[in-house]
């Protein structure tokens, strides 16, 4: 969901760790599921193994909950699904911009870091993002492709000083630095295995979805970025920019 590298391949396709594909709106106390059930989660595998008292968690911008981006996501996710019958894109349950990678955290280090987190956030003034088309993606395992829309080159400035911040943080807590290489974008739809090869033949299609929608929805879309989250395992964090 993702918290992801983008690096070239030979197809010129970026390939991403796997992001977390639900992101729960509300702070729960209890650890996620020990027992990894595939038919439970659509046959997606976990990217790292469960060990108690070690949550994966991320910081992100949450756009589960807007309606050009759910528009987006059923356009994009028609055409994929009826262009070809060997293919089936899954929504993405909350649709999110990672600004950190997946990393673990030892559930006693929950609490000082989300206090270190709104220090660093603090007095963190709001702002919008422009979007400039749709990527395909797969994930370093290739056993999942997405498809996800791209930051605009111009609005990466926010996101950069952002990151800065939280890497401050995971420096700390000596976690995983956020990636020097950045391609910020918001992965929208899924689908298992290494399907690139053909989503890429219809990348044309699926960016005259993303330019009509874009226009439609673009108050939407690239509204106001108000409220930073931190997912650790069931947990929720919120961080209100001014």
């Amino acid at each position: 969901m993702e918290n992801e590298k983008l690096k070239k391949t030979t197809a010129n396709v970026p390939t991403l760790p796997s992001p977390a594909l639900c992101i729960p709106g509300t702070t729960h106390d209890t650890e996620p599921d020990e027992q990894q059930d595939l038919s439970k989660h659509q046959g997606r595998t976990r990217s790292f193994p469960h060990e108690r008292g070690i949550w994966a968690s991320y910081v992100f911008i949450d756009y589960g909950d807007s309606d050009g981006w759910l528009e987006m996501q059923n356009e994009c996710k028609m055409l994929l699904n009826d262009a070809t019958t060997t293919l089936e894109f899954n929504p993405i349950d909350r649709m999110h911009l990672s600004l950190t990678k997946t990393f673990t955290i030892r559930h006693h280090n929950i609490n000082p870091f989300v206090a270190n987190l709104r220090e660093q956030l603090a007095g963190r003034r709001r702002f919008r993002l422009e979007f400039s088309g749709v990527q395909v993606y797969v994930n370093e395992e290739r056993t999942r492709t997405f498809l996800g829309v791209r930051v605009a080159e111009e609005s990466y400035g926010a996101l950069n000083t952002l990151v800065t911040s939280l890497d401050e943080c995971l420096r700390d807590y000596k976690l995983p630095l956020y990636y020097t290489d950045r391609a910020f974008h918001v992965s929208i739809l899924w689908c298992l295995g290494d399907r690139e090869a053909e989503v890429r033949k219809e990348l044309p299609a699926l960016a005259a979805v993303f330019e009509r929608v874009y226009e439609e929805e673009y108050c939407d879309i690239s509204q106001q970025v108000k409220t930073l989250w931190f997912k650790c395992g069931n947990k929720s964090f919120h961080f209100d920019l001014i």
